[in-house]
């Protein structure tokens, strides 16, 4: 009997862990490996998910879901009450089964425990799997990974619960393997653990391409517009502060600067160039070396800007910011791509009491400019698929992507603040325990470390194979491609000093005609007078010898008798003989 019942134990542990190995290599079997190209982009019926989405239930509002106090953990609204009067012994040797969602690197990888697979793979299950390796390994437990075939969270539809979240509240699974959103509603019907990671939503674009125009970069890259429209205010202003003191200091013997002149003295001294001739009062002197200082400082800045340029390549990118991109999908340049295996973030964009929030929404459910897919991965492949398509979704899953294939590029602002809990069944005895170890792996930096490493791996394993990283021995030398901006620059000061040359022709030439037109216009008009007053003066003089005559040949004719002569006195003879000044005689 003792050999019979030996032999039977020895059959039932052999069959059990049969279907162990059977069920997790089922699972294997659909895990989404990033390193093959083998899953098939699906898309989600837009209509439907809209429907799920507006017929879903939120008992509390979906912000920030953690409170931090003043040591970076405290107590925290959605997660378990936090209970330490356990007894280890009573949790050891249980078994516990799993539902999983979805395969959602970097949380999880695949499922499997045994330290087998990480060397057959050649990196680990993920996060959350090695959380609960780690739990298992410690309380001696036993897995039991439930079938689901749903690939979806779940969440409150008409009073009830679907997904694996619905399997949760129906007891059907004690713990669920992901990275779960830490939510007021999915508290009340699991126990929420300590949260292992913060994960804000991440904007995922296809990468633009390289920045190649470099035209103008010596002017434009190293300073931006507003700097460059703020160092011109300062020279104009300064020039005209210049202006006054030194009208002002007249009686201090200063020099008279015009206005063109103030303004070119800042000019110089931006450019690192002195002045021809040196203020003589100490508050003008010292304006212009505190310029002097402020030039040279900002000549560093553009030099060193400059530098960092030709050494780095640059890549514009349509937008940098949340508001930027909602703008563009407003104004129909952009859509959205989002995964629609869960409507947690699409309900916190409804819910949200942003007005950028609100518009988006408006632009989602009305406009309809948003496209599910089905999983992250179908995201990654319908955006390099489909351009100005911008994907929302975890940061540390995009980010992966993005170092894995560098045809992505992932922004660096993140949106939808959130945080990622493993669920365990509502009331569960092993929920303060979760925690505890939780804490402990994530003040280890354990959790950064699994992400790490793992997005490590998969970017030498295949990154390589996507985009090629040599650099050709051409791009580290300056090439003309780059320093043209210095030639053009050139090239527009001759320029606009042959268009000032020609304006100064123009302007002396016009200047010289108007005098001219002028000198000429007081010349005819002082001849007119001229000519005006000499008439006058003839008349007058006409006149004037009428008169003498009459009076001469009276007189002649009383004294012809007494002179024997002509009739004229020497006197008048010798007035009548005289000529005018202007060759006329007087007569």
């Amino acid at each position: 009997r003792d050999k019979l019942l030996s032999l039977s134990l020895l059959v039932l542990l052999i069959t059990v862990s049969v279907n162990d190995t059977d069920s997790g290599s089922q699972l294997d079997a659909t895990t989404i490996d990033p390193s093959e190209n083998s899953t098939m982009m699906i898309m989600i019926d837009l209509d439907e998910m809209l429907a799920v989405v507006n017929k879903s239930e939120t008992i509390a509002p979906t912000g920030v879901p953690i409170i931090n106090s003043g040591n970076g953990y405290g107590d925290r609204v959605f997660m378990h009450a936090i209970n330490n009067n356990f007894n280890k012994d009573d949790l050891m040797g249980r078994t516990l089964r799993l539902v999983v969602p979805k395969i959602e690197p970097p949380y999880v990888n695949y499922v499997n425990f045994s330290d087998a697979e990480v060397i057959k793979r050649g990196y680990g299950p993920g996060v959350v799997i090695e959380i609960l390796k780690e739990m298992q390994n410690r309380l001696n437990l036993t897995y039991e990974v439930v079938p689901f075939n749903e690939s979806q969270w779940g969440a409150l539809e008409n009073g009830n619960w679907t997904g694996a979240f619905g399997m949760m509240y129906r007891k059907e699974a004690d713990i669920l393997v992901g990275g779960a959103i830490m939510q007021y509603d999915r508290g009340l019907i699991t126990d929420l653990t300590f949260p292992f990671q913060y994960a804000p939503t991440a904007m995922l674009i296809r990468s633009p391409e390289k920045f190649n125009d470099n035209t103008w970069l010596i002017v434009t890259a190293p300073f931006s517009w507003e700097v460059w429209m703020l160092i011109g205010i300062s020279i104009l202003a300064s020039g005209v502060i210049l202006y006054v003191l030194v009208r002002f200091l007249t009686c201090a013997n200063e020099v008279q600067f015009s206005m063109v002149e103030s303004i070119w003295v800042f000019f110089a001294i931006s450019v690192q160039q002195g002045l021809p001739v040196q203020p003589r009062s100490w508050s003008c002197r010292i304006m212009i070396s505190l310029w002097w200082l402020a030039s040279i400082t900002i000549m560093a800045m553009f030099t060193g800007s400059l530098v960092a340029l030709f050494a780095v390549d640059k890549t514009s990118l349509p937008f940098y910011n949340f508001n930027q991109l909602v703008s563009l999908v407003q104004r129909g340049y952009w859509r959205i791509v989002m995964d629609g295996t869960t409507t947690t973030r699409t309900n916190m964009i409804r819910e949200s009491e942003s007005p950028v929030y609100k518009t988006l929404w408006y632009e989602m459910s009305v406009n309809r400019k948003v496209t599910y897919v089905k999983g992250t991965e179908a995201g990654v492949e319908y955006i390099l698929a489909n351009g100005n398509n911008v994907l929302l979704g975890p940061e540390d899953s995009l980010k992966f992507w993005a170092t894995v294939d560098c045809r992505l590029y992932k922004l660096d602002e993140g949106i939808l603040p959130t945080y990622l809990s493993i669920p365990f069944a509502k009331d569960s005895d092993y929920s303060t325990y979760a925690s505890n170890l939780i804490r402990d792996m994530v003040e280890r930096g354990f959790v950064e470390k699994w992400i790490h490493d793992y997005t490590s791996f998969m970017a030498t394993k295949k990154g390589g194979n996507k985009c090629s990283t040599t650099t050709k021995a051409a791009d580290k030398y300056l090439d003309l491609s780059k320093a043209q901006g210095a030639f053009w620059v050139l090239i527009g000061g001759f320029g606009i000093g042959a268009s000032l040359f020609m304006a100064e022709l123009v302007y002396k030439g016009i200047r010289m005609l108007w005098k001219y037109y002028r000198n000429e216009t007081k010349y005819d008009v002082a001849m007119r007078k001229f000519e005006m007053e000499r008439k006058s003066t003839e008349e007058k003089k006409h006149t004037f010898s009428s008169n003498t005559t009459s009076s001469i040949t009276s007189s002649n004719s009383t004294s012809t008798t007494r002179s024997g002569d002509s009739g004229y006195s020497p006197e008048i003879k010798q007035n009548l003989n005289d000529e005018h000044p202007d060759g006329r005689t007087r007569f």
